[in-house]
Protein backbone atom coordinates (compact mmCIF):
# COMPACT_ATOMS: atom_id res chain seq x y z
CA UNK A 1 0.00 0.00 0.00
CA UNK A 2 1.34 3.43 -0.96
CA UNK A 3 1.08 5.95 1.89
CA UNK A 4 -1.03 9.03 1.38
CA UNK A 5 1.04 12.15 0.74
CA UNK A 6 1.48 14.66 3.55
CA UNK A 7 2.45 18.31 3.44
CA UNK A 8 3.19 21.11 5.92
CA UNK A 9 0.62 23.89 6.11
CA UNK A 10 -0.05 26.73 8.58
CA UNK A 11 -1.66 25.52 11.79
CA UNK A 12 -5.22 26.71 12.38
CA UNK A 13 -6.95 27.03 15.73
CA UNK A 14 -9.26 24.22 14.56
CA UNK A 15 -6.19 21.92 14.41
CA UNK A 16 -5.46 22.28 18.13
CA UNK A 17 -7.58 19.32 19.37
CA UNK A 18 -5.75 16.97 16.97
CA UNK A 19 -2.39 18.58 17.79
CA UNK A 20 -3.06 18.15 21.51
CA UNK A 21 -3.99 14.48 21.06
CA UNK A 22 -0.81 13.86 19.07
CA UNK A 23 1.32 15.75 21.61
CA UNK A 24 -0.06 13.63 24.46
CA UNK A 25 0.80 10.44 22.55
CA UNK A 26 4.32 11.52 21.54
CA UNK A 27 5.47 13.61 24.50
CA UNK A 28 4.39 11.41 27.38
CA UNK A 29 7.10 12.82 29.65
CA UNK A 30 6.65 16.44 28.50
CA UNK A 31 2.95 17.15 28.97
CA UNK A 32 1.61 20.57 28.05
CA UNK A 33 -2.01 21.49 28.61
CA UNK A 34 -4.27 22.30 25.68
CA UNK A 35 -4.47 25.91 26.87
CA UNK A 36 -0.66 26.21 26.87
CA UNK A 37 -0.45 24.97 23.28
CA UNK A 38 -3.25 27.34 22.26
CA UNK A 39 -1.39 30.20 23.98
CA UNK A 40 1.78 29.49 21.96
CA UNK A 41 -0.17 29.48 18.70
CA UNK A 42 -2.00 32.68 19.67
CA UNK A 43 1.26 34.40 20.64
CA UNK A 44 2.79 33.72 17.21
CA UNK A 45 0.41 32.16 14.65
CA UNK A 46 3.11 32.16 11.93
CA UNK A 47 5.12 29.68 14.02
CA UNK A 48 2.52 26.90 13.97
CA UNK A 49 2.59 24.24 11.27
CA UNK A 50 0.52 21.11 10.78
CA UNK A 51 1.59 18.06 8.80
CA UNK A 52 -1.65 17.46 6.92
CA UNK A 53 -2.57 14.06 5.55
CA UNK A 54 -4.26 14.26 2.16
CA UNK A 55 -6.95 11.84 3.38
CA UNK A 56 -7.61 14.02 6.43
CA UNK A 57 -6.12 14.28 9.89
CA UNK A 58 -2.60 15.26 10.86
CA UNK A 59 0.70 13.43 11.03
CA UNK A 60 2.68 16.03 12.94
CA UNK A 61 2.94 19.59 14.12
CA UNK A 62 5.36 22.41 14.86
CA UNK A 63 5.17 25.18 17.45
CA UNK A 64 7.81 27.91 17.25
CA UNK A 65 8.12 31.61 18.01
CA UNK A 66 10.50 34.49 18.62
CA UNK A 67 11.99 34.45 22.10
CA UNK A 68 14.75 35.97 24.21
CA UNK A 69 18.33 34.71 24.04
CA UNK A 70 19.46 32.68 27.03
CA UNK A 71 15.92 31.90 28.19
CA UNK A 72 13.77 28.84 27.63
CA UNK A 73 9.99 28.85 28.03
CA UNK A 74 9.12 26.65 31.01
CA UNK A 75 7.32 23.43 30.18
CA UNK A 76 3.53 23.63 30.50
CA UNK A 77 3.47 27.37 31.24
CA UNK A 78 1.74 30.08 29.23
CA UNK A 79 3.89 32.45 27.20
CA UNK A 80 1.38 35.24 27.69
CA UNK A 81 2.76 36.96 24.60
CA UNK A 82 6.25 37.31 23.19
CA UNK A 83 9.03 38.98 25.15
CA UNK A 84 9.82 42.54 24.05
CA UNK A 85 13.50 41.58 23.90
CA UNK A 86 12.91 38.66 21.50
CA UNK A 87 16.20 38.29 19.60
CA UNK A 88 16.25 34.63 18.54
CA UNK A 89 13.83 32.29 16.82
CA UNK A 90 12.88 29.45 19.17
CA UNK A 91 11.67 26.02 18.05
CA UNK A 92 9.45 24.80 20.85
CA UNK A 93 8.27 21.54 19.32
CA UNK A 94 8.56 19.44 16.17
CA UNK A 95 6.53 16.26 16.56
CA UNK A 96 5.87 13.59 13.94
CA UNK A 97 3.64 10.57 14.59
CA UNK A 98 5.13 7.10 14.22
CA UNK A 99 3.44 6.38 10.87
CA UNK A 100 4.91 9.54 9.31
CA UNK A 101 8.48 9.23 10.62
CA UNK A 102 11.41 8.48 8.36
CA UNK A 103 9.89 10.26 5.36
CA UNK A 104 11.76 13.56 5.62
CA UNK A 105 8.94 15.53 7.24
CA UNK A 106 11.04 16.75 10.18
CA UNK A 107 13.79 17.83 7.78
CA UNK A 108 11.25 19.77 5.71
CA UNK A 109 9.84 21.42 8.84
CA UNK A 110 13.30 22.60 9.91
CA UNK A 111 13.90 24.03 6.42
CA UNK A 112 10.58 25.88 6.54
CA UNK A 113 11.34 27.26 10.02
CA UNK A 114 14.86 28.29 9.04
CA UNK A 115 13.59 30.21 6.01
CA UNK A 116 10.85 31.80 8.09
CA UNK A 117 13.34 32.88 10.78
CA UNK A 118 15.66 34.40 8.18
CA UNK A 119 12.86 36.24 6.41
CA UNK A 120 11.64 37.58 9.78
CA UNK A 121 15.11 39.06 10.35
CA UNK A 122 16.49 36.63 12.93
CA UNK A 123 20.16 35.64 12.81
CA UNK A 124 19.96 32.73 15.25
CA UNK A 125 17.66 29.83 16.09
CA UNK A 126 17.60 27.99 19.40
CA UNK A 127 15.77 25.03 20.87
CA UNK A 128 15.81 22.53 23.68
CA UNK A 129 16.57 18.97 22.57
CA UNK A 130 14.63 16.26 24.43
CA UNK A 131 13.72 12.61 23.75
CA UNK A 132 17.24 11.77 22.53
CA UNK A 133 16.89 14.13 19.55
CA UNK A 134 20.33 15.79 19.87
CA UNK A 135 21.79 13.82 16.95
CA UNK A 136 18.94 14.92 14.67
CA UNK A 137 19.39 18.58 15.61
CA UNK A 138 23.17 18.32 15.20
CA UNK A 139 22.63 17.10 11.62
CA UNK A 140 20.51 20.20 11.06
CA UNK A 141 23.42 22.46 12.10
CA UNK A 142 22.53 22.99 15.76
CA UNK A 143 25.20 22.70 18.46
CA UNK A 144 24.96 22.49 22.23
CA UNK A 145 25.22 25.83 24.03
CA UNK A 146 26.95 25.62 27.38
CA UNK A 147 25.31 28.41 29.36
CA UNK A 148 24.72 27.81 33.03
CA UNK A 149 22.24 30.69 33.27
CA UNK A 150 19.65 28.91 31.09
CA UNK A 151 17.13 27.08 33.24
CA UNK A 152 16.12 23.87 31.47
CA UNK A 153 15.11 22.03 34.64
CA UNK A 154 11.43 21.67 33.73
CA UNK A 155 12.47 19.46 30.79
CA UNK A 156 14.54 16.94 32.74
CA UNK A 157 18.19 16.06 33.17
CA UNK A 158 18.77 15.00 29.56
CA UNK A 159 17.60 18.29 27.97
CA UNK A 160 20.23 19.99 25.82
CA UNK A 161 20.03 23.71 24.93
CA UNK A 162 21.09 24.09 21.28
CA UNK A 163 21.43 26.82 18.71
CA UNK A 164 22.62 27.69 15.23
CA UNK A 165 23.50 30.88 13.43
CA UNK A 166 21.55 31.65 10.27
Amino acid sequence: MVPFPMFWRPMAVADLPSVFTLACAIHVDFFEAFEVMADKLAAYPAGGLTLARSEGGIGGYVLSHPYARDRVPKLNQMLGGLPAEADIYYIHDVAIDAAARGQGHADAAVEILTEHARSAGFTEMRLLSVNNSTAFWSRKGFAAIQETSVDVSSYGEDAVYMGKLL
